[in-house]
């Protein structure tokens, strides 16, 4: 069965006499293969102009405007030019600026002079327009532009450097360079894209490079293994003839604090900030990542092992400690490795899984992005920012989970979620010559990333209540209109035969849609997915006798909890399969999958970091499917307590 598919803190100018503008040299040199910096710090060139020549910092514009000195009244608006705030996001700067996101303690914007004014009433961490720090060389640097509000705050002109923009023509890159035309945010040979939030690879701008070079993070998939060879296959145990002793939801058995359906076994394999106990005795190199959330399996290539990949739901806005961890399992389901394949990225919540064997994983963070990476990854700085949630104006949000449907082969469609309370739900559809480059070579590893003749599409869901009817729109506004309306803080989604699964959390609603008639229902999922529906579940497990259909529940609070493991038959019965003891184990369960050979569970609790490997004593098979959606918090802990 198939799974579901489901800014750096800038340090301040250095106090040496800096002139207005920062260098364009970077302080270090790259190595064969540069990598995204979490921190990147401006280089300023002494010389004896002093700091306060920096424009001074202007607090005259906020969105609601009744906290901007002296009156309450906004003086200025957006575009904010340096140094003024209060920026909400980049959009809101001037060409060539950034929003700098200060804390609350940070006294200081860089190349800016002056303390930040203090707001009449409310908090005193207002944001700025800035010059954004420069990457190390090799990433795309936004230098120069004479278009619109022309600026130069590097003093650059050109002729550019290598992956330096904007460029109009050949005649303004130095050398033998060229200039790479782009319609949006297509790679750009031999040039990394870098930090997204700090404004230096703009869509539609375009950069100096070298044609005989190959972009070094999409030319090629990342390494397909974390080691050399393949290792040995394990023999594999036959299937068992005696009787089965596996009860769902006859919770009788107590261990790792977990109360387990009659006939399981359970172990934790993971937990955060440790390091995971390998087959062999040894301990990984790296410690388990934090906040494990959304998940999902992939099989080997060779020898029957496989991967568990689990999203880091670390760090912030400007905290990039999130990332993807993977924990590899031999045929045996033994585990016998475990490391991050994708590091600085925050707050990496759910995703989803690709059909050519990669996971999309998504920020859940202003500005957030949907990345892909190979659950074998060997590169985990490097970050490959998808075009999902970038189109139509659209610059990142507080993305949740991706699902595709590909009945279509020829017209392949994904769809993104956003927890937010006007969070659209997206449709991107790939662009024709990425998709024909992909189909007749077989690599689809620039599906996601090139839309280089600029046909790709990215549309929203418009509700229409009353008819039950909906229709896709090309205009994000509408989109956000939607959601606002009927659909808010959207999280888990998932596509089965046609049909699209979508839970929102505000309303606590699921909402499935049918792609091909364009009609939808919606429920509460206050009791439990699918409470009043077993011809939807009949529908997922194909109604076959004994069939169940797994799903998570989130915690009913921090400290009353209802997460665990529940199931509904093709009847509509539903079952608690694993739920914390006690009310221990409080908050979220989430990165619910199983082995390739379906004879493991896997999934995690949150709050306490663990990841737990769940077994049948009697060594078969669980039966059923799984669906990347969880419903939120009943008012009783066990919301199946009285359906066994």
């Amino acid at each position: 069965t198939n799974q579901p598919t489901g800014s750096p803190t800038t340090a301040s100018p250095t106090t040496a006499s800096p002139t207005n503008q920062p260098t364009l040299s970077p302080t270090n040199s790259p190595t064969s293969s540069p990598t995204d910096p979490p921190t990147p710090s401006p280089t300023v060139p002494p010389t004896s102009s002093p700091t306060s020549q920096y424009p001074p910092l202007v607090y005259d514009y906020d969105n609601t405007c009744n906290e901007v000195p002296p009156g309450g009244v906004c003086t200025s608006s957006p575009p904010l030019q340096q140094c003024q705030g209060d920026c909400d996001g980049n959009g809101d700067c001037a060409q060539g600026l950034y929003c700098f996101q200060r804390g609350i303690s940070q006294t200081s914007v860089p190349f800016c002079s002056g303390t930040p004014p203090e707001p009449l009433v409310g908090d005193n961490d207002k944001d700025y327009c800035t010059i954004p720090p420069l990457p190390p060389s090799g990433y795309l640097a936004y230098v120069y532009d004479d278009s619109g509000t022309a600026f130069s705050n590097y003093d650059k002109t050109p002729p550019l450097l290598e992956c330096e923009g904007d460029c109009d023509g050949d005649t303004d890159c130095a050398g033998d360079l060229k200039c790479y035309q782009r319609a949006g945010l297509e790679a750009v040979p031999g040039c990394l894209s870098g930090n997204s939030n700090l404004n230096q690879d703009v869509s539609g701008k375009d950069y100096c490079y070298q044609d005989s070079t190959s972009p070094p993070t999409t030319s090629s998939q990342p390494t397909q293994s974390p080691t050399e060879t393949c290792a040995p296959t394990p023999v594999v145990s036959a299937m068992p003839t005696g009787p089965a002793t596996y009860i769902p939801g006859e919770n009788t058995v107590n261990i790792e604090g977990l109360r387990l359906s009659t006939g399981l076994q359970a172990e934790v394999i993971a937990t955060a900030n440790q390091q995971v106990l390998l087959k062999d005795g040894q301990l990984s190199a790296e410690t388990f990542h934090g906040k494990p959330d959304g998940a999902a399996v992939f099989a080997d290539e060779c020898g029957g092992g496989w991967t568990y990949v689990s999203n880091s739901e670390s760090g912030g806005s400007t905290t990039y400690s999130g990332g993807v961890g993977a924990i590899y399992f031999n045929a045996a389901n033994e585990v016998t490795g475990y490391k991050m394949i994708q590091k600085n990225t925050r707050r990496n919540c759910s995703g989803g899984r690709t059909w050519w064997g990669t996971w999309l994983t998504c920020e859940e963070t202003s500005g957030g992005g949907v990345f892909e990476v190979h659950p074998k990854n060997n590169s985990p700085e490097i970050k490959r920012h998808t075009l999902i949630g970038r189109q139509n104006g659209r610059n990142g949000g507080n993305y949740e989970g991706v699902a595709y449907d590909n009945r279509d082969t020829n017209n392949p469609k994904f769809f993104l979620t956003e927890d937010s309370s006007n969070g659209p739900l997206e449709r991107f559809s790939p662009s024709s010559q990425a998709l024909t480059d992909a189909i007749s070579s077989g690599d689809y590893s620039n599906l996601l990333h090139d839309n280089s003749d600029n046909t790709a599409v990215t549309d929203y869901l418009v509700l229409d209540s009353l008819a039950g009817t909906f229709f896709w729109s090309s205009d994000l506004a509408a989109g956000r209109s939607s959601a606002n309306s009927h659909f808010r803080n959207c999280e888990g989604i998932d596509v089965r035969n046609g049909q699209l699964y979508m839970t929102c959390k505000a309303q606590k609603l699921l909402f499935i849609l049918d792609l091909d008639n364009l009609t939808y229902e919606e429920s509460s999922t206050v009791s439990g997915a699918f409470n009043d529906q077993p011809d939807q579940i009949a529908l997922l497990t194909g109604g076959a006798s004994g069939d169940i259909l797994y799903f998570c529940e989130d915690g009913i609070s921090s400290t009353t909890s209802g997460a665990g493991i529940h199931a509904r038959d093709a009847t509509g019965q539903g079952y608690t399969i694993a739920q914390d003891e006690d009310s221990v184990l409080s908050g979220e369960t989430t990165g619910l999958a199983f082995s390739p050979d379906r004879k493991v569970m896997i999934f995690a609790f949150q709050s306490q970091g663990r990841i737990y490997k769940v077994w049948r004593e009697d060594g078969r098979p669980f039966g059923g499917q799984t669906l990347d959606i969880r419903y939120h918090g009943s008012t009783h802990p066990n919301i199946f307590a009285s359906a066994r």
